[in-house]
Order: structure tokens, then sequence, then C-alpha cells
């Protein structure tokens, strides 16, 4: 369930992408869309993408060296091994470069992963990541409030109502302006607009967005990490996994759940 201070004004956004975080909430606001509100804690992992840049450069680096002998070799077709080698130092080059400015989020939950393009550049989505990463629940717990909202989880399941409160936070994990996204009977849900999850999918492996009235739209991959948490939630929460993080936690900090 949406606690009603997380859903006071976010904090200031990026001028760019219109992207910000408000405590466990990424929050984006397109120009001209309402206001889309997504809670990491349903997430994995929230991490930037882009790999290490010393492979890519290394190949490169390589396929210099492969240029001047490939140009200066008397062997047939030397002249053309140099060419071909001379493109793919290029374009290594412009892979590690790549990796290097990435600006883009990936949003993990399970195999669903969704990529999230930062315009403000790599230093703010890295800013993106800090902030959001610690509630995702393959992180280790870095803060007090991070671990009070997971240790309410943990009375949740201690407490029966684990059921319950699983696919309430689904249920409250995204939404669209005042609208919240659900899965009901095979349909996703965003307010009382409804579309098949088929569709929804389809959409998604598009990079497409869901139409909605007034001319606004979701994010069709977006709304899959509903779907897939909603699954999940019917599955059952990995609660061993969450009662680890507290754990730690509590051993790294000196905490206990009576202080």
């Amino acid at each position: 369930m949406v606690a009603t201070d997380d859903l006071a004004p976010a904090a200031p956004r990026l001028p760019r992408s219109g992207i910000g975080v408000d405590g466990p909430y990424l929050v984006i606001a397109p120009t001209g869309n309402p206001t889309i509100r997504l809670d990491a804690r349903l997430l994995d992992r929230v991490e930037l993408i882009g790999r290490s840049p010393v492979s890519a450069l290394a190949m490169a680096t390589a396929s210099v060296g492969g240029v001047a002998i490939g140009l200066l070799t008397t062997l047939p077709g030397g002249i053309f091994t140099g060419v071909g080698l001379g493109y793919l130092a290029i374009d290594r080059a412009r892979e590690a470069r790549r990796r290097v400015i990435s600006r883009d989020l990936l949003l993990v939950l399970g195999e669903l992963e969704v990529a999230l393009h930062v315009a403000d550049g790599p230093t703010a989505a890295k800013q993106l990541v800090d902030r959001l990463a610690p509630y995702a629940r393959d992180a280790p717990i870095d803060g007090a409030r991070v671990y009070e909202d997971a240790r309410r989880r943990l009375y949740a399941h201690a407490e029966g109502r684990a059921d319950a409160a699983l696919l309430a936070e689904v249920d409250g994990a995204l939404r669209v302006g005042e609208d919240l996204v659900h899965v009901r009977d095979g349909h996703l849900l965003v307010g009382q607009i409804g579309f098949r999850i088929e569709d929804v999918r389809e959409h998604a492996l598009r990079g497409a967005n869901l139409p909605l009235p007034g001319g606004r739209l979701l994010q069709a991959a977006l709304g899959l990490l509903v779907v897939a948490a909603d699954a999940r939630a019917r599955a059952g929460e990995d609660v061993a996994r969450l009662a680890k993080r507290v754990a730690d936690y509590e051993a790294w900090s000196g905490r206990s759940a009576g202080r």
C-alpha cells in the first residue's frame, strides 16, 4: 500500500529527463504526461547499463597493431586484412566509449530487464542508481529508512498478513497520475483502462507505450514489471532473503528490532 507521506511532492527532477527520486520511488515526469511513480522495492536490482571498457579498449589496441601488420605484410590480401581490422578498431573504441558514458538505468525483476534512458548524463544516472538501489530486493540494507521498511515487511509475514501485504504492495507499486496500475483476470489495468497482458508484452518487445485516455502514455515495459511482480507475489515472497537482509544490517550496525 502506498503510504501517505510517499505521495508528497517529489524531490527536484532532472531538467532534461524529468526523472527524480522520492524515497523508494522512481519518479518520471515526461512533458505533457502525468507523473509516473515506480516503487523500487518491487525490483530485484537497480543498476547502470554498461560494463568495464577495459576489454573493448584492449581489443581496439590489438586491432590497431593488426592494422600495421596487415598493411605491411607482403602476403596477398594483406591490405584487405588491414582495412578490416581498422574497422574493428574503430568499432571497439566506440564500444569502449559507450560503456564509459552509459546513461541508462536497468530495472531488473527476475528475468525481466527494463532500460530507462537518462538524458542528463552518466553522473545524473549514477546518482539515481545510488539513491534507488538500496531499496531493491537483492541490495544490502545501508540505512535506517530502508531497514525500517524491510522490517515492516518482515513483520507482515510474521503476523500472517504476507499474502495480502504482498498483493497490496504490487497494486501500489506503479501509478500514472492518480491511477494505480494492477493486474486483474489476465489484464493490466491502469485505473479503469485494461490491456490484455499478451498485448502489453507485445508492446514492450517493440519498445512501445500503452495509450491512455487524454493522450497519456505509459511505457509498456514498466507495466510488464507489475505483471511479473504480481506473478511473484502470488507465488510467495522469498522471506528468507528479506530476513537475511535485515539480519545482516542489524549485525553490521549493532541495531536490533527492539532498538
